[in-house]
């Protein structure tokens, strides 16, 4: 049906009130200049106060923001000047609300939702507890002297976190598969201002008790001489950062676990082949930019997929998340092929970062039956894809199993 606007605003207003929503996704720019590509809303609780919660898009990175309702109330005004469509998910209902040169058209939808959880002070077990004294956490300015985490940085405390559980499993199951003892040698790859470094040493020194080497790389000399100097302030042993390219790593040799985030486009290619050379035995990437894969697909329009999933490769945004999807697809192949038993799953929460997809490998043995099953259906996604895609030339040596040994 078609509304005013001010039928939409009160729209809002009373559901939150009557807390009934459980999200509001505002979304398509009216001008395509608005670098604010969309809006998470949601209310939440802090300290007894309804707050709402503002998660905004610039340039693929997420911001933050807790505003009272009535600030709110203001700003959703404008934002249904700003945005074409809103979709609003609450209890019992779900509306979709499409903006018209005049008006709005409001389509309302029935749904099972029966139960919205509001706190924002909810304090779950993590691995680095809070309230806990950490240097290194105070140290990069992520808590205080008393263990409180700072509001600004809890985003940050979750990841860390986060990377710890996925560290914790990976350690614990090469551990199981003798793969490992109490020594354990780990290269971070891209480690920028080394959050999650520091986080493993003090993982594997205080919580774990191992032996263990570790080295952070990075192009940016002087974020390593600063990190190195941060190690050197907290007494760090068997912890370096090195400043240099992926490619012309040699540091170590015979390295456990390889952990490479948010590299850009092709430079999470280059840490898994390095994990190869270095016979790393886990491989844990967190991708980011991906353009290669868009890039020769839009090239190829005989390809079969334009022949299949035209409906796809006709729409940007769709097509940019598809090839994104077939990129990290075809990297846990990949490392299929390569003797790896691969996992895909989330590294956060998508509220909290929109690349937050971790590919982990961990050293398996893979008959000879079911390598040559993986390498078909690698090979018929390639060409379904219609390219050659850069990983396939740097890994081809690594293969277990390959077009020379295989009759097809």
């Amino acid at each position: 049906m078609k509304v005013e606007k001010k039928y939409v605003v009160v729209l809002v207003e009373t559901l939150i009130k009557e807390n009934k929503i459980v999200k509001i996704i505002v979304s398509n720019p009216v001008d395509k200049k608005n670098i604010r590509s969309k809006i998470n809303i949601k209310p939440i609780i802090i300290k007894d106060n309804l707050n709402i919660q503002l998660e905004e898009f610039k340039e693929n990175k997420a911001f933050h923001e807790n505003i009272c309702l009535d600030s709110f109330i203001i700003i959703l005004d404008s934002l249904l000047e700003e945005y074409k469509q809103v979709f609003i998910v609450s209890l019992g209902a779900d509306y979709q609300i499409l903006k018209n040169k005049k008006d709005y058209n409001l389509k309302e939808s029935k749904n099972n939702k029966s139960n919205i959880y509001l706190s924002h002070d909810n304090k779950k077990k993590y691995i680095i507890e809070e309230g806990s004294h950490v240097p290194f956490l105070i140290k990069l300015g992520v808590m205080g002297e008393n263990g409180e985490v700072f509001k600004r940085s809890y985003d940050k405390f979750r990841q860390i976190n986060k990377y710890l559980e996925f560290i914790d499993d990976t350690i614990e199951e090469l551990k199981n598969k003798k793969l490992i003892d109490n020594k354990v040698k780990v290269v971070d790859f891209g480690c920028g201002k080394s959050y999650l470094t520091f986080a493993l040493y003090h993982y594997l020194k205080n919580i774990k008790n191992m032996n263990f080497e570790i080295i952070g790389l990075d192009l940016k000399k002087d974020v390593m001489d600063k990190c190195n100097q941060i190690a050197k302030e907290l007494q760090c042993e068997n912890l370096e950062f090195l400043t240099g390219n992926i490619k012309d790593f040699n540091k170590l040799k015979d390295v456990d676990i390889i952990f490479s985030l948010h590299a850009c486009d092709n430079a999470t290619d280059y840490a898994i082949l390095k994990g190869l050379e270095l016979k790393a035995k886990a491989i844990l990437a967190v991708p980011y930019c991906q353009h290669e894969f868009n890039e020769k697909m839009s090239k190829n329009k005989n390809s079969m997929f334009f022949k299949n999933d035209g409906l796809i490769g006709k729409h940007g945004i769709l097509f940019e998340k598809y090839t994104t999807l077939a990129t990290d697809a075809f990297r846990a192949q990949a490392l299929e092929l390569c003797g790896f038993k691969t996992t895909v799953m989330e590294f956060i929460d998508m509220e909290h970062t929109p690349k937050n997809i971790l590919i982990k490998g961990i050293k398996d043995k893979i008959s000879r039956d079911v390598l040559k099953t993986k390498y078909i259906a690698y090979k018929n996604f390639m060409d379904y894809l219609g390219i050659e895609p850069l990983l396939d030339e740097l890994l081809k040596k690594y293969y277990l199993i390959n077009s020379d040994n295989l009759k097809i």
